[in-house]
């Protein structure tokens, strides 16, 4: 069985223009653990498939999240969500699973553990754009990081490009204000939705520390006083209803 998972967007639009033109994709799997197996035997057979990728040269990046704050879990334990830097991409890389990777894990079996991990029943695709982000250096990243969901939707008369132009304002007064360490993504619907799901986008925060995160849940709101048509231009262009926050954790990245 395969096993998809994540890496949020690692490229950086450094403009309104390329983050529209960024048509990456993700996947997005919910699964739940089989008796007896661990998030142990998940990883383990993550980074498996990481291995098979990285000899078919397919670009493709998996990580696993688990729910930290995100309403009704009953029906998964984690979300595996899979990304491709275009379309051409995902469908190299399904065409690589589709057709290569039973006979390769056949002859590459040494080690495997038996039986899969979890059963994994609903997925959803989305095209991703990367807003904005202010990074910061490899050694001040977890290695497990808090990300945050949100289903937004347009208000009437509004342009996705009006959306992006705030975003990019509202990144520059952020970095001014000390905020470092975090990541804006849009996902749009693509595959797999119900027909009623009724938003435009999912917005995407994601920190690359918990202290990055921190800083900003204590600083927060006095920084929204001091700048106030900050929150208010935004509010006048989308409604984000309804957050989930998860547990992020890389298990490869073959982009």
């Amino acid at each position: 069985m395969r096993y998809f998972s994540v890496l949020l967007l690692t490229l950086f639009a450094s403009s309104v223009l390329q983050a529209q033109e960024a048509q990456m994709r993700s996947e997005f799997v919910y699964c739940s653990l089989n008796p007896e197996k661990t998030m142990d035997d998940v990883r383990a057979q993550s980074q498996r498939y990481g291995e098979f990728s990285k000899a078919k040269g397919t670009k493709y990046a998996q990580a696993i999240m688990t729910p930290m704050h995100s309403g009704d879990t009953s029906n998964y334990d984690y979300i595996l969500w899979g990304t491709w830097p275009d379309g051409e991409a995902m469908y190299k890389e399904w065409g690589s699973y589709a057709n290569e990777y039973a006979d390769w894990l056949a002859e590459n079996s040494e080690g495997e553990p038996a039986g899969p991990a979890s059963s994994c029943k609903r997925s959803v695709a989305t095209i991703d754009s990367l807003v904005s982000r202010v990074a910061i250096p490899a050694e001040d990243r977890d290695a497990k990081r808090p990300v945050q969901f949100s289903p937004c939707s347009l208000k009437d008369g509004v342009s996705i490009d009006q959306v992006y132009a705030q975003a990019a304002a509202n990144k520059e007064v952020m970095e001014e204000g000390g905020f470092k360490g975090w990541a804006i993504s849009y996902l749009f619907p693509y595959m797999g939705f119900d027909g009623g799901s009724e938003f435009d986008f999912m917005q995407v925060n994601y920190w690359y520390s918990f202290d990055s995160r921190a800083h900003m849940a204590v600083n927060w709101l006095d920084f929204a006083a001091e700048n106030p048509s900050m929150e208010t231009n935004m509010n006048l262009l989308v409604s984000c209803e309804g957050s989930n926050s998860f547990v992020y954790e890389s298990t490869f990245n073959n982009l």
